[in-house]
C-alpha cells in the first residue's frame, strides 16, 4: 500500500475518533506491503522513516496540532532521527507503530517510536522535530497551547535520548570545523 493511501486512512480514523491529550500515545496498525520491501525481503530501513512520519502525523490528527498546522500554513519538519533495528519485519506481516512524545524545549518536540508486534519490539526510533509556519517556526508554547494541552515543564528525557542529542551537538560541531 503506498504510503499516500496510508496516511489518507489515517486521516479517515482520525475524523471519527475522540481526541486525544498530545502526550498520549499514538497506536497505529500496519502491514508490510510488497512495495515496502528491500532486496532481502523485508521492510526496506527507508521505508521505517517514512512509515515513523504516520505515527507523527497520527499524533497531530489526534490532539489538534493538525489543524494548527492548516492554520498557520505551517509544516511539521525532523531535524535529526535514529533507528535501531532488533528483527526483520517481513512481507504480510502486521505490526504496530507506537508514538510518544518523550519531552520538549522551546523550539524542539521529541518523539519516541515503536515499531512492535504484541509484546515484540521490531523497531525502536527517537525523532527530533518542531513545526515551522510559512514566516517562523511555531514554539512548543504555542502547539501545545492550541492543542489544549496548555503548557507544563516537559517530563525529563529519558538518558539514552540525552547522549543521543549530544552525540548531535559533536557531530554539528565536526561538520561546522570541516567547513571551515
Amino acid at each position: 500500500m503506498s504510503f499516500l493511501l496510508r496516511l489518507i486512512k489515517i486521516a479517515i480514523l482520525a475524523a471519527w475518533a475522540k481526541r486525544r491529550n498530545l502526550l498520549d500515545t499514538s497506536v497505529i496498525h500496519l502491514c508490510v506491503w510488497p512495495n515496502d520491501l528491500d532486496l532481502n525481503v523485508h521492510m526496506n530501513n527507508g521505508r521505517y522513516l517514512s512509515l515513523m512520519d504516520l505515527g507523527r502525523v497520527d499524533v497531530m490528527f489526534h490532539s489538534g496540532a493538525f489543524a494548527l498546522w492548516f492554520k498557520k500554513g505551517g509544516q511539521p519538519l525532523v531535524a535529526w532521527s535514529c533507528c535501531r533495528h532488533f528483527k526483520p519485519l517481513r512481507l504480510f506481516q502486521r505490526f504496530q507503530i507506537r508514538t510518544r512524545i518523550l519531552g520538549w524545549d522551546q523550539k524542539w518536540i521529541y518523539f519516541e517510536q515503536r515499531f512492535t508486534r504484541g509484546a515484540d519490539l521490531y523497531a525502536l526510533a527517537a525523532v527530533k522535530a518542531l513545526m515551522a509556519g510559512n514566516e517562523r517556526l511555531i514554539s512548543t508554547e504555542e502547539l501545545f497551547s492550541a492543542t489544549g494541552h496548555g503548557v507544563s515543564p516537559s517530563p525529563p528525557l529519558p538518558q539514552w535520548v540525552l547522549t543521543w542529542l549530544e552525540a548531535e551537538k559533536q557531530s554539528i560541531a565536526a561538520l561546522k570545523a570541516a567547513r571551515d
